[in-house]
């Protein structure tokens, strides 16, 4: 048999460094590697050249590896910092909503609260006088079958009481509604209710209880007369 030449086993090392030659081919390719050193060379060259090859693209791989891993940690970050926000904006929403829904009734006190009828541009009107912070008041008009009553709940709010700025002893005035016009409601009685007016939208509310349970503030007389707790005296203008 002819021998390989080194320009055949050169065209066979690709294969060999590669370990996809048949055993026969293996044989043939060794036996030429341990007798010429120029093959032996270009063998050494190219195992260099593929384990090079090999580093790199392991390299590239961890390298596309890590910034996968590096862009997902950034996406969960992002995601878990909208979320976050989406949470506290929910969480600061409905803190703002308690603290200005919880209802802090405000106790009765007869030199805190006055009832007045003053004028207004002509016109008589009710006012209620008031010292302290500013507060909210709902108002029930009940008719008992004699009479029609005004029930004032004056309270206030968590929220109001931390940041309307207002002192203890500041003096407010609100206008409740005219009592000098022909149109006016014809008001018989203005009381104050301590607690939840909302229990005037129960249908077994007790009037009664209700009265029992209130304070007088003003009731019409003849003439417009105001009557209050402390006695009957004249309307007031200014």
């Amino acid at each position: 048999m002819d021998k390989i030449t080194c320009n055949v086993i050169g065209d066979l090392l690709p294969l060999y460094a590669d370990d996809v030659v048949s055993e026969d081919t293996k044989r043939i390719v060794e036996e030429h590697l341990a007798e010429c050193g120029e093959c032996r060379e270009r063998y050494q060259e190219m195992k260099r050249e593929i384990n090079e090859d090999i580093r790199l693209k392991a390299a590239e791989t961890e390298r596309s590896a890590l910034l996968a891993a590096k862009k997902k940690i950034r996406k969960k970050r992002i995601i878990t910092a909208i979320l976050s926000c989406i949470i506290g904006v929910i969480v600061i929403a409905a803190t703002v909503y308690i603290l200005n829904n919880i209802r802090i009734p405000v106790a009765y006190e007869k030199d805190r609260f006055k009832l007045s009828v003053r004028e207004l541009d002509g016109v008589e009107c009710l006012y209620l006088d008031y010292t302290g912070r500013i507060y909210t008041y709902d108002q029930w008009e009940v008719f008992d079958g004699e009479k029609c009553i005004w029930y004032l709940d004056i309270y206030t709010t968590p929220w109001s009481n931390l940041f309307d700025g207002e002192k203890d002893n500041t003096r407010h005035e609100l206008l409740l509604t005219t009592i000098g016009r022909s149109d006016s409601t014809t008001l018989d009685e203005v009381r104050y209710i301590e607690g939840d007016i909302l229990q005037m939208y129960e249908p077994s509310r007790d009037y009664d209880k209700m009265a029992e349970d209130s304070v007088l503030l003003w009731e019409r007389n003849d003439g417009l007369q105001f009557k209050t707790e402390s006695g009957t005296g004249e309307n007031k203008s200014q």
